[in-house]
């Protein structure tokens, strides 16, 4: 002890003086880094690169913007009704934040499938986000609660088509519980906590431009969503999802939920059920990616790996989200059998044609494969383009082309077939060509005549005489965003 007295005593003063001046610049630099990230998270959420323009969407102009123009560029809208603004900016003031929606899809089967014919699916939503910083003085917590009613049948009745129907259907008319959460930001956003009544519309498997189509691409593919006997939307489960952030690009993401293999949530009356008694197993979903968007890139864009574990009891029930297959035969399938599946997506903008604007072509594809238990969709491949903005003078626009093939398990649909009385074997394969067109008359509002061809329906749950070899559908879509409608300040949970 002496010794080491004496080191100390003949250390020079300057280190002393260095050391603490060391300490200062480092936190110094850690602060601004620390402000920097922040500040870069909140410039993203600003941009925010959703199909349609939100009221937010007034950010710095896009990376790669030349000096400031004299004359400020046309937002393409025929008309505004943003009237909402001052009355949500005293809920905002507050911490209370309104969220809603409104999407009808209405189609016609024009030629092929089972038989013409017209359907009509409508979804509402009603969402209340709450900052807790502001409410309870909790820093980087939110509360998220939204309510779904779905109403209306699908097209499969007439198409033939089962795996493919428009994403506002199913898996039953009902109004339900779809989201209540405490959504918490840690180590300045570098780590993202989720716990509560979660689903994974928006987390995993899917595009920020996935609803400019029709069918289950938006949010989540068909794979994803009937592979496994995960609540998804507008289902929702117990479970917590973690993101880490390392860079403001990167990240890792993780969820553990429910499994629910016997769709008891998925009933017409089970909306409000937060029980957990019926859960047999559990899902988990993973993801690593990287993306950016136009505050941090020229060409934003999106590359991403993930899977999935659901080790839920799906005897009962293959799809256990669709009521026409819960007559299926269980002894064909034995319990204690885990799902895996897996998947890689890409998208990259790769034209710009003005780079003070973000109009552009954005090219993607994605595929999809299953590498352990039965499921009713192998592998599925997906690749379209989204031009955002095809029109100089209506840059909200977009036109959107996706072909989509599937290639299904024989044993699982098979099975189907004979539990249904079908005298018609499913098919093996299916492929799905669609093109629609957003069009946006002013801020919260889309209107999209959409066209969609399928080569070999798939017949699933069909009592039909013979296998239909196609089927051409035409209709449009109707989006309705409120806060976007009504000029109010949004929360959104970030994932």
């Amino acid at each position: 002890m002496e010794r080491v007295a004496e080191k100390r005593r003949g250390a020079p003063a300057w280190i002393g003086a260095v050391a603490v001046a060391v300490l200062a610049l480092g936190a110094v630099q850690q602060a601004h880094a620390q402000s920097a990230y922040l500040n870069a998270i909140l410039n993203t959420r600003n941009d925010n690169d959703q199909p349609l323009q939100t009221a937010q969407d007034q950010s710095q102009a896009p990376v790669g913007t030349a000096a400031q123009a004299t004359t400020p560029a046309p937002d393409g809208y025929l008309f505004n009704l943003q009237v909402g603004k001052s009355v949500g900016q005293a809920l905002a003031n507050q911490g209370i934040y309104i969220d809603g929606s409104y999407i009808n899809i209405t189609g016609y089967n024009a030629g092929g499938g089972v038989s013409n014919g017209t359907y009509s699916d409508g979804d509402a939503t009603l969402g209340i986000n709450l900052d807790m910083g502001k409410i309870a003085g909790i820093q980087g917590a939110q509360i998220h609660f939204y309510v779904d009613d779905r109403q209306g049948p699908n097209a499969m009745g007439f198409t033939g088509v089962h795996t493919d129907d428009p994403f506002v259907y199913g898996p039953n008319d009902a109004f339900r519980l779809t989201e209540l959460d405490w959504d918490q930001s840690l180590f300045n956003d570098h780590v993202r906590i989720l716990v509560g009544r979660i689903n994974d519309l928006g987390d995993f498997d899917t595009f920020d431009f996935a609803c400019n189509f029709v069918d289950y691409t938006c949010a989540n593919t068909s794979f994803f969503y009937y592979n496994d006997s995960n609540s998804a939307d507008p289902v929702s489960a117990w479970g917590g999802r973690v993101t880490f952030k390392p860079t403001l690009q990167t990240y890792f993401r993780i969820a553990a939920e429910a499994s629910d293999g016997s769709g008891f949530y998925n009933g017409p009356n089970e909306g409000w059920n937060l029980s957990m008694t019926h859960d047999n197993g559990v899902f988990l979903p993973v993801e690593f990616g990287y993306k950016t968007d136009f505050s941090s890139s020229s060409y934003p864009s999106q590359y991403d790996v993930g899977g999935f574990y659901d080790s839920g009891n799906y005897s009962a029930n293959m799809f256990a989200k669709d009521a026409v297959t819960q007559m299926l035969v269980a002894s064909t399938y034995t319990d204690g059998v885990p799902r895996e599946g897996f998947w890689a997506q890409a998208a990259q903008m790769v034209y710009r044609p003005d780079m003070n604007s973000k109009r552009g072509i954005t090219l993607f594809g994605e595929v999809e494969a299953m590498a352990t238990g039965q499921a009713p969709i192998q592998d599925e491949l997906d690749g379209g383009m989204v031009w955002r903005g095809p029109i100089a003078s209506r840059p909200n626009d977009s036109l959107n082309l996706i072909a989509e093939y599937y290639k299904f398990s024989n044993q699982v649909f098979s099975t189907t077939g004979v539990a249904m009385g079908n005298s018609v074997r499913p098919s093996k394969d299916m492929t799905a060509l669609q093109a629609d067109y957003n069009f946006a008359p002013a801020p919260g509002i889309s209107i999209s005549p959409f066209y969609e061809y399928f080569i070999n329906p798939d017949m699933d749950g069909m009592a039909a005489p013979n296998r239909v070899k196609s089927a051409s559908e035409v209709g449009g879509m109707l989006q309705i965003i409120l806060p976007d409608l009504l000029g109010l300040p949004t929360l959104a949970r970030v994932n």
